[in-house]
């Protein structure tokens, strides 16, 4: 029998379908978090696969100073020696703290560094995303996306010494995720996201100073939000500009009390300085934009004298600045804010002041690392409102596009990441771009001589001191090949050249007394050496060398006197074994027997088995003979 239908005045009401509780997997919350998920995980999965590359290579370019040779980096951690009285060029104490702990951690592996650096910059993407979020941008998943894959960023990311780059950018993002945060609660007493915002800050700033624009751009976003900048926007970002002029005039300090010392950086007057800023600007847009033909030093624009022409940029960039002012109502305030964050933080490395990094080129790849993340903002912004207005019907083929963009960018940064495995590779790849990279030439010159590749060396370094005549470490290596191919006279001309280039150069005064000892004229040695240790008087090496030329001169009793300096003031754990030994070689020339015997003794304890040290001893022992000859 047929149930009849239910009535609307009947008490069994059947419950309509949409009343039904969904499944859990149905939720709205629980699709949002797998999506989440999903999102995070894509981002993680592109910056491991992009940065791999790299992963299992060599030592770079300023690895050492940074790490391997880098005592401080190496030895017991000092609260002094990181944050108070720091030797390095550069005032980054909390990414000098992280190589220690790196270099505790992985010592000579360079993969744990690498899987450091790339996670680093996942997170950044991470928090990119969070923080456009937060903004309530459109397409803030794909310019985070944008950026994790961006072969721009590989320069950061490969190269284990800008740990300074990949460590302030997520340090910077925090900051900005709570400055957001404070900003959009607009309270008028300082708020927790304040207190965060300031702390995150200045840890990015001890990691990177770069990142010393953040309260102009906090200003700037206060105006994107509410068309205007208030007193107590002002006031709200007044500590961030405290920390920003402390810790960047101690910055302009390092960079010119120890990263460029007496070297003349051809920089050029302000005139030369505006037309390299506004070509600059031009150059990382267009490298943004169009990642291609990217090198680790590009060619230096000659502006100096400066043309005309090259002052294009800035009556373009003042152009695009009027027009989006006109339309700051609409559009132009979102083109004005991103531009203007690139503007900003790409300032400090423009050329308006001078950095170490100039002696080499004027751009670079990891001076983007934080500007390019407002421009991708903007070109994710503009496609995901675009997506947002397509039918339904249209949205699978701009999805494709999207993921074949992002798939392109990739395999670029996979490829260019490749390049930065080894010296070999990376210099060999930017002579192809830019033969006239006097620094490419010199790092592959010692690459190749380090493999016995002293013809293949001495082109290079050939070439490096043709192309930096003025710089005395071109000049130092070319002489170091020529005293390997044995024509010696050459190689004191080229040690001369480079003194006179770098006297503040120490090893340069060393190798050339080396050459003029090569070719027995001891005099002339001791007298370059003398000269060094009379603008050093703490150098050792130069003090023991000055010793055995000395020595060979006959002159026994100052050379002992000098070996003796040599062993008072060197620090615990210095290998002296040969410097004892070498002194009771002269002692035993004076006829001072016994105080020679203890020398080659205490030689010995330092050095069991030093075969010099124990021929002499095995010789003055039993018959109180002179032991073999001093040192040449």
């Amino acid at each position: 029998m047929a149930r009849r239908p239910t009535r609307p005045g009947d008490r069994r009401t059947a419950r309509p379908a949409a009343a039904r509780p969904p499944a859990p997997a149905q939720r709205p919350a629980d699709r949002r978090w797998l999506l989440l998920l999903a999102g995070g995980a894509l981002l993680l999965a592109a910056a491991f696969v992009v940065g791999w590359p790299a992963a299992h290579g060599d030592w770079l370019w300023d690895d050492d100073t940074s790490i391997t040779a880098n005592a401080t980096t190496r030895g017991s951690y000092s609260f002094r020696d990181f944050w108070v009285r720091p030797n390095g060029p550069d005032y980054f104490p909390l990414t000098a703290t992280a190589f220690w702990a790196e270099w505790h951690l992985f010592g000579m592996e360079v993969t744990g560094y690498h899987v450091v650096n790339i996670a680093l910059h996942a997170l950044s993407g991470l928090l990119l995303w969070r923080l456009l979020a937060e903004m309530r941008l459109p397409g803030a998943w794909f310019a985070a996306m944008l950026f994790v894959v961006h072969p721009l960023c590989v320069e950061s990311v490969a190269w284990i010494s800008e740990l300074k780059n990949t460590l302030a950018q997520p340090l910077f993002l925090t900051a900005a995720l709570h400055a957001v945060r404070a900003d959009r609660r607009d309270a008028s007493r300082p708020t927790a996201d304040d207190g965060l915002a300031l702390g995150w800050f200045l840890l990015s700033m001890f990691a990177k100073t770069s990142v010393v624009m953040f309260p102009v751009v906090m200003l700037l976003h206060a105006w994107w939000r509410r068309g205007t900048v208030r007193p107590r926007d002002v006031v709200r970002a007044a500590p961030f500009f405290l920390v920003s002029l402390v810790l960047g005039l101690v910055t302009i300090q390092f960079q010119h009390g120890k990263a460029i010392g007496e070297e003349r950086i051809p920089v050029g007057g302000p005139a030369s300085r505006l037309a390299l800023a506004g070509m600059a600007v031009v150059f990382y847009l267009s490298k943004i934009l169009l990642p291609v033909g990217l090198l680790p030093i590009y060619p230096r624009w000659e502006v100096e004298p400066p043309r005309a022409w090259q002052y294009i940029p800035w009556v373009a960039m003042a152009g695009l600045a009027t027009w989006a002012w006109t339309r700051r109502a609409t559009w132009g305030r979102h083109v004005i804010f991103a531009f203007g964050f690139f503007f900003l933080t790409v300032l400090p490395v423009l050329g308006f002041i001078t950095i170490s990094y100039m002696r080499i080129t004027w751009v670079a790849d990891h001076f983007v690392y934080l500007p390019m993340i407002s421009i991708l903002a903007l070109v994710a912004a503009v496609a995901g409102g675009w997506y947002a207005g397509l039918p339904a019907d249209r949205r699978a083929p701009a999805l494709a596009a999207a993921a074949i963009v992002v798939a392109a960018l990739g395999a670029s940064a996979y490829r260019y990441s490749g390049v930065w495995r080894n010296e070999r590779e990376l210099w060999t790849h930017t002579l192809v771009g830019n033969p006239d990279a006097w620094q490419a030439h010199n790092r592959l010159g010692a690459v190749l001589v380090n493999a016995g590749d002293v013809e293949g060396a001495h082109e290079h370094f050939v070439a490096s001191s043709r192309l930096r005549p003025d710089l005395g470490e071109t000049h130092n290596n070319h002489g170091q090949t020529l005293m390997l191919k044995g024509r010696l006279p050459e190689a004191i001309t080229a040690f001369e050249r480079a003194k006179e280039a770098s006297p503040q150069i120490h090893v340069i005064w060393i190798n050339l007394a080396n050459a003029y000892a090569a070719v027995n004229r001891p005099a002339d040695a001791e007298r370059v050496l003398r000269e060094l240790l009379d603008r050093e008087p703490g150098l050792l090496p130069a003090r023991a060398r000055r010793a055995d030329m000395l020595a060979m001169l006959d002159r026994y009793e100052e050379a002992a006197a000098q070996y003796r300096m040599v062993i008072e003031q060197a620090p615990p754990g210095s290998a002296l074994a040969p410097v004892w030994n070498n002194r009771g070689v002269c002692l035993v020339r004076l006829g001072r027997l016994e105080e020679a015997l203890e020398c080659f003794r205490r030689s010995l304890k330092i050095q069991p088995g030093f075969a010099d040290a124990q021929k002499n001893l095995d010789a003055l022992e039993p018959k109180k003979a002179a032991p073999s000859s001093p040192p040449r």
